[in-house]
């Protein structure tokens, strides 16, 4: 038995450095395979014993399989859709023309406002007409220029109908929870909460796909949430009237979105019926909730 406490020790792999031989080194504890790492010259040799050789050199092959098809999956992104961002764009800018015009005489804002009384006495329609609603020229802006951002990147790895289905779900959970968090003493409108879970969803499935094959106990694999936590300080928790709590519940139900998605774990660009599909239930849901709160 040599100084690692190996008895017939065999080189099994080469690793670059010895950031990749721990990483193996990790992978093969995991499964009950001693080993052992040297240093030599720039290079750190993984040893095991022989009689675990045939094995271990099964688990690193199917670690390394795993994790380039993890780095094939990240690369599936689809060119940037200018036109998602136009439609964005004009649907907020219709809402808040119809609602600071009190178009065809109907309260857009009253009947459509996330108040929390309303919502917890069963007038679900609040939670999704909220997400459309803009009191000031700066709230509207601020909110057309980041949701388009997260919006587009969203759907580089989903799809739009994927995405909008997404957003607007969460969004929509994200203001339930919210409205429940605070009781009865509360109102809120705005793209906030479901661009800040657009960006849950972001993080989640960069945590999922990540394309560098960082072990889960890695800073770097958590690199992402990091990510995500600090855009959420500093757009979420700044500027006057700032609902907080509507802007981190929206990020966290995006996180379950995203796990939601991460699970189904399918090459969504290439669906394109579903795609369909899913852009047409986003719209359904919408247009239904508008209808039912301004003529039910």
């Amino acid at each position: 038995m040599d100084q690692f406490g190996l008895t017939e020790k065999v080189v099994l792999r080469k690793c670059a450095n010895r950031r990749h031989a721990n990483q193996y080194g990790l992978v093969l504890a995991a499964v009950g395979i001693e080993s052992a790492i040297v240093n030599e010259g720039r290079q750190a040799i993984l040893f095991v014993n022989d009689r675990d050789s045939i094995r271990a050199n099964q688990e690193l092959m199917a670690y390394d399989a795993e994790n380039r098809t993890k780095k094939r999956r990240v690369l599936k992104t689809a060119l940037p859709r200018l036109e998602v961002a136009l439609f964005y764009w004009v649907v907020l800018l219709f809402f808040f023309a119809a609602a600071s015009n009190n178009a065809l005489s109907l309260h857009w804002l009253e009947n459509g406002s996330a108040r929390a009384e309303a919502i917890i006495n069963g007038e679900w329609w609040r939670v999704i007409t909220a997400l459309f609603l803009h009191v000031s020229v700066a709230h509207l802006l601020a909110n057309l220029v980041f949701g388009a951002v997260f919006l587009l990147l969203l759907v580089q790895i989903t799809g739009a109908g994927v995405a909008a289905l997404s957003v607007i779900v969460s969004g929509a959970v994200g203001n339930t929870i919210n409205a429940l968090w605070h009781s009865t003493a509360h109102s809120s409108i705005g793209a906030s909460t479901a661009i800040f879970a657009s960006l849950g969803i972001l993080v989640l499935l960069g945590l999922k796909y990540r394309g560098d094959g960082q072990p889960s106990f890695s800073l770097r694999y958590w690199a992402p949430l990091f990510g995500g936590l600090t855009l959420l300080v500093i757009l979420g928790f700044g500027g006057d009237n700032t609902d907080i709590s509507a802007h981190v519940f929206g990020f966290f139900a995006g996180i379950a979105a995203g796990w939601v998605l991460a699970k189904w774990n399918i090459d969504w660009l290439s669906r394109q019926p579903l795609q369909w599909k899913c852009g047409g239930v986003a719209s359904a849901i919408v247009v239904i909730a508008w209808f039912t709160a301004l003529f039910a």
